[in-house]
């Protein structure tokens, strides 16, 4: 007989009358036969039998009665035996072997097997499970709102027990894991997020933490690090509520008054979302004068009859005014027929979905505080989570006399305003330099508009308002915070160049929502007429104009779809245009300016990319060298210039409108991240008037724009409000319509929603059809969500 692993004949089978004597040893066999998968090359194998010694001497067995055999079993464990399924298993999948499902995450298809995906995730296994029977060899799903990246990673855990993940990508992984419910996976990346926390990535981490005992520890670097974090990048990209209290009349002394005080808050902007469309984005884009009552509950202003508060608050009574203005007195959902999905018979129907989005309740999204800070007198911010959605909140307290109490308080703002705390965050612009009087907005929308400085005011001419390009000219004073009308240019344009030379407004080529333009026009103040001059040498859009040593510089542009290099220059003593040397890039929609003697041409697109280079021309060298490119790609974004530093503000990247701006710095030629916008921006135009920076119009992603905004260098923020020595002008006998009525303001949430059209000549589809608002129509549309709104217009 042999044993097992001997090189020669096989073993024996047990049978009744064979009897083996086996000592107790351990016998290690390689068997050149073993498959991958089955094991190791090199097993060993322990037998052991019943032994006995007589007189301290080894004696042999008694012979194994094999029919006699209970309570004898073999008990052997192979170690390796689980890694190795799993080893053999995703040989399999990445061959595409067996494989019985293909899952689509955003543009990748992933092949995978059904079992080792239900065991390993209870959302996968729900997702499965209600899979219904298909006849398809290799069924293809969708998982909605999944990261790749995430689910990339998790995959490979699945199949190998093993997750190996570079630093950048284990917050996305960690909230793809708690989506897909594994815990062990989210675990071992709360684990390793807990230990690697910085000023940079605690709140993108905190914004997707579910975990209670992670977030305890993310909450608590958070308040331990507020200062430095209030300086990061994610800090200026959150959106920001702000708000102003009156009639608290005593002093904040500790962190736990703070909470309280934005736990009010919190209790107020849960109280006025209830049904309303689009939620919070209503509550953040003014600031909120809320009035705090007896029974410690805030109330906006707007609905506190004159008799509780003073009426010698001047801002208070501002606010109601302005409130009045857009018929928003109050924040409550109109009525109306709940609405069901139905297929192309009417008849109702159920969709089943798993998108990662819906498993979220109502109840379950967080409210919460996760840090305070007092940044000033009378001024605190906090971090919070806000119906699930991460938030700074920016509070400034401002005590009033109650008209039927006592009158020992103080109802006027401090002399100087609070001190600045950093960019963005801080308490609300009332106290500041800016009122609580909203910036006028334009008489139309404008998109793609030309934009000057011309003596004192802000021109803008043309542009596009849904489908149609238009003519009109209008110029906002800043005395007044009023708009004028002005001549109609002689052609009507959009994605145009505008420049001031010699006191003279000139308009380069664009698109008459046709085709491109070369023709180029001027205008006169002292005659108020405009007046064509020599045409470009070639037609072009999209392009940037600027005014260096007494002559217009045309840089890039389009033909057509195509991005070009050409640029052209101008020069009024001889009233000619000539060919300068070409980008280094083409390159349309770049921002150009001037600065230093030279021409910048900054980001842009070449027809297939966004672009984040810039390139900067020399006239004495004729000559385009390259510079430091942004820190982010975006097209359609405007410039201006303060003192030493070029700020780029809006535009797109490509996929969205940014609320982002960046800071180049002149003199040390580097770029920094700067202040957002209040409303995202692209084909907007930026001028520069008495070291303000005004943001003119453009694309929202859903609407063209009407409103402006105004950036203070100082501050280094962005504000949707007048200037407080504009406000009192325009907030004076000009408040009425000379029939006695109040007038309504325009603003953003009255812009008609469009898409641009995506044709050579840039045109704008004017899919919605909408004419003119009423009051009744603005209001209508400011409290109802987008479903409603369309509908009822």
């Amino acid at each position: 007989m042999k044993l097992l692993g001997d090189s020669e004949g096989s073993q024996t089978p047990p049978s009744e009358s064979a009897k083996m004597y086996l000592n107790n040893s351990k016998l290690s066999s390689t068997n050149p036969n073993l498959k991958y998968g089955e094991g190791d090359a090199t097993s060993s194998y322990t037998f052991k039998s019943r032994s006995y010694k007589a007189n301290g001497v080894d004696e042999p067995q008694e012979p194994l009665d094999l029919d006699n055999h209970e309570g004898i079993c073999l008990d052997a464990e192979d170690t390796q035996h689980s890694s190795n399924v799993l080893a053999g298993i995703n040989k399999l999948r990445k061959e595409g072997q067996f494989c019985d499902i293909i899952l689509v995450v955003e543009d990748h298809e992933l092949q995978a097997h059904r079992g080792v995906l239900a065991s390993c995730s209870p959302y996968l296994f729900d997702f499965i499970s209600c899979l219904e029977e298909t006849t398809e060899p290799l069924p293809t799903y969708k998982l909605k709102n999944i990261p790749y990246v995430g689910f990339y990673y998790l995959l490979e855990y699945m199949y190998t027990g093993r997750l190996h993940v570079p630093l950048e990508n284990v917050p996305v992984v960690h909230a793809t894991a708690l989506v897909l419910k594994m815990e062990s996976a989210s675990g071992k990346c709360a684990n390793f997020l807990a230990n690697h926390l910085t000023a940079a990535n605690c709140l993108g981490i905190r914004r997707f933490t579910k975990d209670a005992a992670f977030k305890l520890a993310v909450d608590e670097y958070i308040k331990s690090n507020l200062k430095d974090i209030m300086q990061s990048k994610s800090f200026f990209g959150l959106t920001d509520l702000q708000v102003e209290v009156v009639g608290l009349d005593e002093s904040i002394t500790n962190e736990a008054m703070e909470r309280r005080l934005f736990s009010l808050v919190l209790d107020w902007a849960k109280n006025n979302l209830n049904d309303l469309k689009p939620k919070m984005d209503r509550l953040v884009e003014k600031v909120n004068v809320l009035y705090l009552e007896s029974d410690n509950t805030l109330r906006d202003c707007a609905d506190v009859e004159d008799t509780v508060l003073s009426s010698d608050d001047d801002m208070v009574q501002d606010y109601k005014k302005a409130r009045r203005r857009v018929g928003l007195n109050k924040l409550q959902p109109k009525g109306g027929s709940q609405r069901s999905a139905t297929n192309g018979n009417g008849q109702a129907f159920h969709k089943f979905s798993l998108n990662p989005e819906e498993a979220v309740s109502v109840a379950e999204r967080e409210w919460s505080i996760v840090a305070t800070r007092k940044t000033s007198e009378n001024a605190y911010l906090a971090i919070a989570l806000l119906d699930g959605r991460l938030m700074a909140i920016s509070v400034h307290v401002r005590p009033v006399v109650p008209t039927n109490g006592d009158s020992s308080g103080s109802n006027t703002a401090p002399d100087t305003p609070p001190a600045v705390t950093n960019g963005k965050h801080r308490l609300s612009p009332i106290l500041r330099k800016a009122s609580i009087t909203p910036l006028q907005p334009m008489s139309t929308p404008r998109c793609a508009l030309g934009a000057v400085e011309l003596d004192g005011k802000l021109v803008v001419c043309g542009g596009y308002d849904r489908g149609e390009c238009l003519q009109s000219v209008e110029a906002f004073s800043l005395n007044d915070n009023q708009w004028t009308k002005m001549p109609d240019m002689n052609r009507a344009r959009g994605r145009f160049g505008a420049a001031v030379l010699n006191g003279l407004l000139y308009v380069c080529g664009g698109s008459d929502g046709w085709k491109e333009l070369s023709c180029v026009e001027k205008y006169d103040p002292a005659t108020q007429k405009w007046k064509y001059v020599p045409n470009m040498l070639k037609e072009r859009s999209s392009h940037g104009v600027v005014t260096l040593n007494d002559k217009l510089y045309c840089i890039g542009g389009c033909e057509g779809q195509r991005s070009i290099a050409t640029c052209e220059a101008f020069d009024p003593t001889t009233n000619k245009w000539t060919r300068i040397a070409s980008l280094n890039f083409a390159r349309s929609q770049a921002c150009v300016c001037a600065a230093d003697g030279l021409v910048y041409a900054i980001g842009g697109t070449d027809q297939w990319n966004t672009l984040s280079s810039v390139e900067a021309y020399d006239p004495e060298t004729d000559k385009w060298t390259q510079r430091p490119s942004m820190n982010s790609a975006r097209r359609g974004a405007g410039i201006g210039i303060i003192e030493d530093v070029l700020i780029v503000v809006g535009g797109s990247d490509g996929a969205q409108s940014l609320y982002t701006s960046e800071i180049y710095d002149l003199k040390t030629d580097t770029w920094i991240v700067g202040p957002n916008l209040n409303a995202p921006r692209a084909n907007l135009s930026v001028v520069t008037i008495e070291r303000r920076l005004f943001a003119v119009g453009g694309f929202s992603g859903k609407k063209f724009l009407s409103t402006i905004e105004w950036y203070d260098h100082d501050d280094k923020e962005w504000f949707g409000h007048a200037p407080k020595q504009i406000a009192a002008t325009s907030n004076g006998d000009k408040s009425t319509s000379e029939n006695g009525s109040e007038p309504s303001s325009p603003g953003m949430a009255e812009q008609a929603e469009c898409t641009e059209r995506n044709s050579p000549a840039g045109q704008m589809d004017k899919s919605d059809g909408m004419s003119e608002c009423t009051l009744k129509d603005i209001e209508t549309k400011n409290i109802v969500g987008e479903e409603e709104r369309m509908g009822s217009t």
